[in-house]
């Protein structure tokens, strides 16, 4: 609107309507769990089984999980802009090549996305003062303040010893020293 602020505050992006069923199917799935008034049938209980949860994009087929990153990636830019001031809190550009910050944030946007549609205030509020500071805290904990400046990605310092405990040699001596028992 013409006359408004820069800075009015944007809406949440919205996931493409593929993931945004999916998400719905979730919840009305989560609202038949046992224990709830109308328990679901043994197929209706096979068929949420299958279900991708786009909170976890590495269980997700493939074509579902790009759909995950093309979101995530508006995610971060609407954090970054509506949630930061401060460069040491904001999520690095080359947040997809850090493993913690893709599996967390997916949770983040969904749970962002499920309070936006909450009937109460409580959800949003609830991500708001504690999800999203806790998510940036820990960025910021990971990385360093300085750990990815834009443009600059910093491998991590522990892929040496990731590379070493996935090796034969130390398979093979964690092994000996499982039946050694």
């Amino acid at each position: 609107m013409e006359g408004e602020p820069a800075s009015m505050a944007r809406p949440f992006p919205q996931p493409c309507s593929m993931l945004a069923m999916m998400l719905v199917e979730l919840q009305v799935a989560a609202d038949c769990e046992p224990g709830k008034d109308k328990e679901p049938a043994r197929s209706e209980r096979e068929q949420v089984a299958t279900l991708d949860r786009p909170w976890d994009p590495a269980s997700c087929a493939p074509d579902v999980r790009s759909e995950i990153y093309k979101w995530l990636d508006e995610v971060v830019d609407w954090i970054n802009e509506q949630h930061t001031w401060r460069v040491d809190r904001t999520i690095p550009v080359c947040w997809i090549e850090h493993p913690h910050i893709v599996h967390e944030l997916a949770t983040l946007a969904c749970l962002r996305w499920e309070a936006g549609y909450a009937a109460r205030p409580g959800p949003l509020a609830i991500w708001q003062q504690q999800t999203l500071p806790t998510f940036l805290g820990l960025i910021s904990q990971r990385i360093g303040p300085t750990g990815c400046p834009p443009g600059r990605h910093q491998p991590s310092p522990g892929a040496a010893r990731h590379a070493l405990y996935r090796s034969d040699a130390q398979a093979r001596a964690r092994r000996r020293r499982e039946a050694s028992g």
